[in-house]
This record gives C-alpha cells, sequence and structure tokens, in this order.
C-alpha cells in the first residue's frame, strides 16, 4: 500500500502556486497526509547576483524580511488548506538545494511544485527551481500541467506509467501501481520506441513486429518483478509526443515516469523528462 504521509509544497505566492494548490489539497485529503508549505528566500537575490551575502547582509535585514514573509506566508493559502494539518515555513537560501535537502532530511513522501511560474519568480521555477528539484530529489515529485490554466480533478481516471526497457523502471511501476490502486483506478503502462514509424516494406513490418514484440517480452519480466498485470501500450515516435498521445487516448490524469538512463536509446526517458513534463496533458511525477 502507497504511504503518502508528508507532502512537501514549495511556494513562491505566484499564480502556478495558486492554482497547484488544489491539487496539493487534494492528494493531502485523500492520502490524510501532513502538508508542509515552504517559501525559500534565495540569498542573495536575483537581482543582486554580483554581491556576497555577507554585503546583502549590510543592505538587506534577512531576520526581519524572513518574520515579514513568514506573516505573509501564514496567511497564504488559508481557505484552501482549511481543514488540513498544515506546517508553514520559511527558510533562505538557494531554493532547489533547500527543498531537496530539507525533503531528505524530514522523509517528505511527495514534493508537489508548478512546473513554472509567472511574475517576478518566474525564471526561477521554470528553468532553475524545479528543474534542479526533479534532478537532485530523492522522493518522487509532482509537477503540474505546463499551461495557463491546470484543471484540477477530484481523483485520477486512469494513471499512465512511462517505462524503459531496463529495471529501473520497476520502482516507478510499483509506485504508479500502488497510486492507482488507491484510488481504484486503471494503471497502463506505456513504453514509446523511438523512430518507429508505420512499415512501407515487408521487411520493414517484420522488423516493427519484431521490435514491438520484444518490447512486450521486456515489459512482462519488468511486470513480474513489480508484481503488476497492468495493460500495456506501445507506441513509435518521439519519446515525448508519444506519452502525451497516449495519456489523451487512454484519459489519464496522471503521468508517471522514473528517472530512466541519461545515454541509452531505446528509452532514456530521463534525457526526455522535460520534454515529457513540458507537453503532457495532465500532472507529472517523477520516481
Amino acid at each position: 500500500m502507497l504511504q503518502v504521509r508528508k507532502i512537501l509544497f514549495p511556494v513562491d505566492f505566484s499564480e502556478r502556486s495558486n492554482a497547484a494548490a488544489p491539487h496539493v489539497a487534494a492528494m493531502a485529503q485523500h492520502f490524510n497526509a501532513t502538508v508542509t508549505l515552504m517559501h525559500v528566500m534565495e540569498v542573495p537575490p536575483p537581482w543582486y547576483a554580483d554581491l556576497a551575502v555577507s554585503q546583502i547582509e549590510m543592505l538587506v535585514d534577512i531576520d526581519e524580511l524572513k518574520r515579514e514573509t513568514k506573516i505573509i506566508l501564514d496567511g497564504y493559502l488559508r481557505e484552501e488548506f482549511e481543514n488540513l494539518n498544515v506546517e508553514r515555513l520559511v527558510w533562505d537560501g538557494d531554493p532547489a538545494r533547500v527543498i531537496a535537502d530539507f525533503a531528505r532530511d524530514q522523509d517528505i513522501d511527495l514534493i508537489m511544485m508548478p512546473s513554472r511560474g509567472y511574475g517576478l519568480f518566474r525564471r526561477l521555477l521554470l528553468g532553475s527551481v524545479t528543474a534542479k528539484v526533479l534532478h537532485d530529489a530523492a522522493c518522487p515529485v509532482w509537477t503540474d500541467v505546463h499551461a495557463e490554466r491546470p484543471d484540477p480533478r477530484s481523483g485520477p481516471r486512469s494513471v499512465l506509467c512511462a517505462v524503459d526497457l531496463r529495471p529501473e523502471s520497476v520502482p516507478s511501476i510499483q509506485w504508479a501501481s500502488c497510486f492507482a490502486a488507491s484510488y481504484s483506478t486503471e494503471l497502463i503502462l506505456m513504453h514509446a520506441i523511438p523512430a518507429l514509424e508505420p512499415p512501407h516494406r515487408p521487411e520493414e513490418s517484420r522488423f516493427r513486429a519484431y521490435l514491438i514484440e520484444t518490447a512486450r517480452e521486456y515489459i512482462a519480466d519488468l511486470q513480474h518483478q513489480a508484481g503488476t498485470n497492468a495493460k500495456v501500450c506501445i507506441e513509435g515516435g518521439k519519446i515525448a509526443n508519444s506519452v502525451h498521445d497516449a495519456a489523451i487516448q487512454h484519459s489519464a490524469d496522471l503521468i508517471v515516469i522514473g528517472r530512466g538512463s541519461m545515454s541509452e536509446t531505446m528509452g532514456g526517458l530521463q534525457t526526455n523528462a522535460y520534454s515529457i513534463i513540458r507537453d503532457a496533458p495532465c500532472p507529472v511525477v517523477r520516481v
């Protein structure tokens, strides 16, 4: 059984944080989890990037700024988390490092954060913070739809787990299976074979059939290791596009991806993770 006891929700007071809040609240309510709302003050801030921390401290009272920010955070999203167990923290430092280290030290089960932000902190959430957290955090990381206005749902209609053909996919399959089971919904495992185009000649048709059958055998072995018996979907083409299309085809409200591999050709999800998140029609969890 999947246990999500502690959820970390980093916020920057942007519209993207506001939009992600209903997802976080729904997840916490479903698992009866504690939520930590954390705002990380970057020191030095980006507009003082050329100054050392000691110089910043001479110009700005960081402790006073933290106290003022804590007051703002204490009043932030009160209605959305009214009936939940919530902790509110203000830290300073490098945001991605603070988030990843806090998640590790406090045994956080799931980090939930927007895939990008707007306004003053947009560059932090888009390129710097979310990407680094996805790379560095040891626990699963949830990112919302990379769109103007995410559409929150009460629960997933189905869960799509994109897999590589290697043992490293087993933990993500198990996590996705347990998550789907907690909602009593369907799990679909999908694998994308890059550059697998429709056949035009008989020999191409045979090669296509060979690749698909080989992939099915690998996935069957992965399912045996994971203890699952999920439906399997195999698509051809660019990985991010294939995952996007499969999610729409199967009405998935959550995509689960693993850490993958940085070098393998037959399914390096890690090298496509950011593209999958950017193009996904629903939230994505990297396990």
